[in-house]
């Protein structure tokens, strides 16, 4: 043994290697064989024949390989390689080699292919070079393989397809991805459809955004934006970005239809809450005579999402059935999310869930979803337990929808184990989960834990903002409200009606009227948002809480919103609260007119009338309240109760 490890050392020590990617090989050939020599060893203490032999061939393998990395060929201990003339080389041999190195999952049998066409520079045959980059991508080695095509002698089309799909998958930048197209365009490498396909997908960062329409002129300037790959994903690009405009006039392109396309397309519409543009390009489809399969039943079925909906989505079901495609995980998952919301309770949803051979976490997570929609938290609280206790792992998703249920229920504690979950889980990076956990501590009352998770999230979105303006609103502390709006537009982030009306409602329950005034102004004229009965509702609310009701009521005039309940009731809870009878009563009798089957006038323009001690108008209304079928509905509260000794 000695003397192979003498031999070895000789073999390194003499290596004249004249790239990086030679040394490479050559240092684990080396780790290599030593690994072997110790399994020799063994097999020689054991007597164990068979193992012996096998180990014997294998060192005499590396032998041979590192001996093609030694200069000159006098120096290869077990046998001289011959000089191959340029021209007598078999190419096809090295990339059937090399075919059967990728197949079989041999890297080090590639590199030492690799090393023979180093060292005899070999510049021909451009097809085992590109087996050979794509050995190395094989193996996820991104970075030797983008060193083998800096130093390939020539690159032909499939070479620069190969490196910028590979480039794709692993996330590198989109101006990268445009310096290899730059590059491919200076060696006059013509690209083709796969090359557009590739380029166009990677094109989602903020910035990148406007390559695509760069990439998109290109493809029609070499004719190739009618192809169905190219098509496809600049469809699929412009859906994702939201201007499903863009991504129609981009399918109209494509010559040759094919059920990828009309997918995507679909997609693209329910994606752009254009529900009922994708079920016409759905009924367009079956008219073309294309079948669809269970991807495009999985997103038509989510334009299903509302009581109105049930009889379609019933239908889609049936149609799943049918077509023997009901077994499929991804379309239960999806009728679970339909039955959810359009179907009153979970009855369904729990017989689709209970007919799935194996759940997995998009099951498991739907049904958590259609448990806290409908208003049943302890029960998604126990599907939850059930997930856990059946070796299902949390996600984003499933962390994300089950926070709600401990800021629903009040239960601090438990919300906090989540918490603690999400840590270990690595999940507290996520953005929506952490949104969900600013949303379970502020409804918990939990103020200060809010603030913190807040505080400590790499980046914001306009929910995260959204959700901790609320949060301060919800405990009165419009100031700092205001403050993260203001911190929300110097990082760049546009805010949305939901952003202004919970400033609204933070500027009401702080007593800040003239900064709220100012808000609604500044939604209005500076965002061109259109107020909807919410945030008129919350303008109302404000000056009432204030105590100045005329102000409100010439507010609701000056917007012409006197057929607007929300704004009637808003001012009847500030007459209410500041005992203003006649205003009150005009509130009242509006709303009464607009919603005759509320109760909640009767009730409180009852107590205005108790507390100026006008019993007689308070016992007529109460009669008329019984006389119209009316009934106030009783109230709960709940608090935690320790656990009591049996």
């Amino acid at each position: 043994m000695r003397n192979y490890i003498h031999v070895i050392s000789l073999l390194v020590v003499n290596a004249k290697v004249q790239d990086h990617i030679s040394a490479f090989v050559l240092l684990n050939l080396v780790v290599n064989m030593l690994r072997v020599l110790a399994k020799l060893h063994i097999c020689k203490l054991t007597r164990e024949s068979h193992g012996y032999h096998h180990c014997c061939c294998s060192l005499l393998c590396c032998f041979r390989t590192v001996s093609s990395l030694t200069d000159p060929v006098e120096r290869i201990p077990f046998e001289k390689l011959e000089t191959i003339d340029y021209h007598s080389i078999k190419f096809h041999q090295l990339r059937q080699i090399l075919q059967e190195c990728t197949s079989a999952g041999d890297l080090l049998s590639g590199m030492s292919v690799h090393t023979h066409l180093v060292k005899l520079n070999i510049n021909g045959s451009i097809m085992i070079w590109n087996k050979l980059l794509s050995l190395y991508l094989k193996f996820g080695d991104i970075h030797y393989a983008h060193q083998l095509f800096d130093t390939m002698p020539q690159r032909d089309v499939v070479t620069f397809n190969t490196i910028i799909s590979a480039s794709v998958r692993d996330d590198y930048d989109a101006f990268e991805l445009l310096h290899l197209f730059s590059k491919m365009k200076k060696e006059d490498v013509k690209p083709n459809h796969i090359t557009f396909s590739a380029l166009i997908g990677a094109c989602n960062g903020l910035i990148a955004l406007r390559l695509r329409e760069v990439f998109h002129a290109h493809t029609v300037h070499c004719g190739l934006s009618s192809n169905a790959f190219v098509g496809s994903s600049l469809v699929d690009g412009y859906a994702k970005q939201m201007r499903l405009e863009d991504a129609i006039r981009a399918f109209g392109e494509i010559i040759e239809l094919d059920l990828v396309s009309w997918n995507i397309l679909i997609d693209g519409c329910v994606r752009n809450n254009c529900k009922e543009h994708a079920v016409r390009m759905f009924l367009q489809m079956l008219k073309g005579n294309v079948r669809f399969d269970g991807f495009t039943l999985t997103s038509i079925i989510k334009t299903c999402s509302k009581p109105g909906d049930l009889k379609h989505g019933m239908q889609l079901h049936g149609c799943a059935i049918k077509l023997d495609l009901a077994h499929e995980t991804p379309i239960h998952n999806s009728l679970i999310t339909m039955y959810s919301k359009c179907e009153k309770g979970m009855e369904s949803p729990l017989k689709i869930f209970g007919s799935i051979s194996e759940p997995n976490i998009i099951s498991w997570t739907a049904m958590i979803s259609g448990f806290v929609q409908n208003e049943q938290s302890e029960e998604a609280h126990g599907f939850y337990k059930e997930m856990l206790r059946s070796g299902v792992r949390e996600n984003d998703f499933s962390l994300s929808s089950i926070l709600p249920v401990y800021g629903n229920l009040a239960k601090l504690d438990q919300g906090k184990q989540i918490h603690a979950r999400v840590i270990k889980s690595w999940f507290g990076l996520d953005l929506s989960v952490n949104n969900a956990l600013i949303d379970m501590y502020s409804k918990c009352g939990s103020l200060e834990d809010a603030h913190l998770v807040f505080m400590k999230m790499e980046k914001h979105d306009v929910v995260s903002c959204t959700t901790m303006i609320m949060s301060y609103g919800q405990h009165g502390k419009g100031k700092e409200a205001l403050e993260i709006l203001s911190e929300m537009e110097s990082e760049g982030l546009v805010p949305d009606g939901v952003t202004f009306l919970g400033c609204l409602y933070a500027c009401s329950h702080g007593g800040l009227v003239e900064e709220g005034v100012r808000v609604f102004k500044t939604m209005t004229e500076v965002h061109k948002l259109n107020p909807k009965q919410e945030h008129f509702a919350c303008v109302v609310d404000m000056l009432g809480r204030a105590g100045r009701l005329n102000e409100a009521e010439s507010f609701i005039d000056e917007m012409g919103i006197e057929s607007d309940v929300l704004v009637w009731e808003a001012l009847l809870g500030a007459c209410r609260l500041h005992g203003e009878m006649e205003l009150g009563e005009k509130s009242a009798q509006k709303i009464m007119e607009l919603r005759p089957e509320g109760h909640g006038p009767y009730i409180l323009l009852a107590n205005i009338y108790a507390e100026r001690g006008s019993w007689e108008d308070k016992e007529v209304l109460r009669e008329k309240l019984v006389s119209h079928g009316l009934k106030k509905q009783l109230g709960c509260s709940w608090v935690p109760l320790e656990r009591m000794p049996c």
